[in-house]
């Protein structure tokens, strides 16, 4: 048999590992042949391991896998290894020394807790010992060819097909496209911007990766616009700060402050939202370690589909009642050891709303404060009241996922992830509920609360605010251009900042239409693929971005709705058709990407045994 396996990242990894154990499992005497395509080599673009060591991941290492394990159900054979804990604490310094991979990553890795955040350059070294890993258990009838070149294209071939790349053409009887972000063609903005920089020779860099960005054009002092306050804001701030060779000290109150070493310009940052994605709460949970739902059971979501149909209104709100149940349970434990804690849930369960008039209004969660923080007016000074937010948050998240009111709570919705997979999998959202309450209400929302930074970025910012490093701008954060420089403020105040330097701080969008990439334009144009699409009551169909696939296959439809065999295409372009694809695989809670993975590669081994 003869794969092709597009994409050496995380996800690649998983599908090498599970075509070798069902290989070694249940069909030993088959010759197997894996051709490995990735133009960033092992680790794909973004775990590349010589990127600024700064950037740091926003998953505690004990809860990072890359091995099928035995809480994942699915039909696959038993072949444990390493988490990114475990391989820290063992044998990752030494194979890090034997790669000659820098210093610091060793040293890293020595000191690294199971609890702590790892760099993305030591999930790359990782990444890197699991291939080596792999090689090492394959059998003497299986070659793994790594090809460190992009694929242009993928054609049926008679009943192969032929992938075309940059070193030669091959034939072989599967293809799996494990593919993260594509770089877009430039919006109609992004264009604009991009023009008026340089004619007047000044800074704009486009939505992309942080890691890859060029900062040298931002000199000590000057003012640069942040626009975007998630992930790749902070990736950012890192690189503008600790990358420039500042440090932070932690003095004797537990206060975090920053020493500025005059390289720094001055971060003008800011969003529609207008704060920052909620810290992570300090991890104590182990692997493994879940809260069970208590509203969105299994047994509720067979309900659900015998009904057919629910509203988002319905889904949110037993989703909020997931997160209530956990908050309280542990508010009471902390501060109202009068009432029975036992009783309380079992009251919350019949009846939410009365059971929680026994707490005090103003120890109720406040889901509005919790979507926007800033409930009113604009204060007059708003640099002192996003200092005090992000201290609450930074000091909420310090106190646990499992022990921490709040940061427990808002940790359920992580946990609550394979039942919200199962609402949309299921298509128990009508196609108009799916569009306008779920991806542009609710997944916004649910990443500002859920996906944010490890505590200790808040913190960080909170120096950097402090230290007049970084101006945080209010809520409806404005763009434009004048003269020669770009001009930040908001919708709600007056105050404006001008500056040489733009910074689009997100990820490019999933939009495979406009994504360039030749591998998915020939895909497309070919009509191997089509893109996802929803039919509304307004007889309208709204086209997404996304590359549609079989739910249950991972293989492509093309645009008549027929199933691709032996086109298996999974990944971040195929966002809106499955949820959270950027999630890392977690061991021991029977992980969706492991599952994935195993059943893909089922699929892969017994139709090639069928032949």
């Amino acid at each position: 048999m003869h794969i092709a396996l597009i994409g050496a990242g995380p996800r690649g990894m998983l599908i090498l590992e599970r075509l070798l154990a069902w290989q070694t499992a249940h069909y030993p005497e088959t010759e197997l042949s894996i051709d490995l395509f990735d133009p960033y080599g092992i680790g794909g673009r973004v775990w590349q391991v010589d990127q600024p060591h700064e950037l740091i991941m926003n998953t505690a290492t004990q809860q990072i896998t890359l091995f099928y394990d035995r809480s994942v159900a699915a039909n696959g054979p038993q072949a444990p290894g390493l988490d990114l804990a475990d391989w820290a604490a063992g044998v990752g310094p030494d194979y890090i020394k034997a790669q000659g991979f820098p210093d610091y990553l060793a040293e890293e890795a020595a000191g690294l807790g199971p609890n702590d955040y790892a760099s993305r350059a030591l999930y790359g070294a990782y990444i890197h010992w699991v291939y080596a890993e792999l090689n090492q258990r394959k059998q003497a009838n299986t070659t793994i060819t790594l090809h460190q070149v992009p694929v242009s294209a993928v054609q049926k071939h008679g009943e192969q097909f032929q992938v075309t790349a940059t070193d030669g053409v091959i034939a072989v009887d599967e293809v799996v496209m494990a593919l993260g972000n594509l770089e877009n063609t430039p919006t109609r903005e992004q264009e604009q911007l991009a023009d008026f920089a340089a004619e007047h020779q000044l800074t704009y860099i486009q939505p992309g990766f942080p890691n890859e960005a060029d900062l040298s054009t931002v000199a000590a002092g000057d003012n640069v616009i942040v626009r975007g306050l998630g992930l790749s804001f902070f990736d950012f701030m890192a690189r503008f700060t600790i990358g420039r060779g500042g440090h932070f000290d932690r003095q004797a109150d537990g206060h975090l402050t920053y020493v500025k070493n005059g390289k720094e310009p001055h971060i003008i940052a800011g969003s529609r939202r207008g704060f920052p994605y909620r810290a992570k709460g300090r991890n104590q949970k182990g692997p493994g370690e879940e809260w069970p739902p208590q509203f969105l059971t299994d047994a509720q979501i067979e309900t659900f589909q015998k009904q057919g149909h629910i509203t988002g209104q319905e889904f949110w709100t037993l989703l909020q009642h997931e997160v209530e149940y956990i908050y309280y349970t542990l508010l009471i434990e902390q501060s109202y050891p009068e009432i029975d804690v036992a009783t309380f849930q079992a009251e919350f369960k019949a009846n939410p709303e009365g059971a929680v008039a026994a707490i005090p209004s103003t120890d109720q969660l406040d889901w509005q404060a919790l979507q926007a923080p800033l409930q009113s007016a604009e204060p007059a000074d708003f640099k002192t009241f996003m200092l005090a937010y992000l201290q609450d948050d930074a000091a909420a998240a310090e106190q646990g996922t499992k022990t921490g009111p709040l940061t427990s709570a808002l940790e359920v919705l992580r946990d609550m992830r394979d039942p919200i997979r199962q609402i949309i999998e299921r298509e128990l959202l009508t196609d108009d509920q799916y569009l306008d309450f779920f991806l542009r209400w609710f997944n916004p929302l649910n990443d500002f609360l859920s996906i944010g930074p490890p505590v200790i970025r808040i913190e960080q910012l909170a120096a950097l605010v402090d230290a007049g490093i970084v101006t945080l701008l209010a809520p409806g954060m404005t763009v434009e251009t004048e003269a020669d420089h770009f001009v930040v403020g908001t919708t709600s105040n007056d105050t404006t900042y001008t500056a040489k330097a733009l910074f689009e701080a997100r990820v490019p969008a999933v939009s495979a239409p406009t994504a360039i990439n030749p591998l998915m334009q020939q895909l497309l144009t070919d009509q191997y693929a089509s893109l996802y699409a929803l039919q509304l009551q307004t007889e309208k169909r709204f086209q997404s971005g996304a590359v549609n696939v079989d739910r249950k296959t991972n293989q492509l439809l093309n645009s008549s709705n027929h199933l691709q065999a032996g086109l298996y295409f999974w990944g971040v372009p195929t966002e809106g058709v499955h949820w959270l694809t950027t999630a890392s695989p977690r061991p021991l809670v029977n992980d969706v990407s492991l599952r994935t993975a195993d059943q893909m590669v089922e699929s892969i081994w017994s139709t090639q045994a069928g032949h």
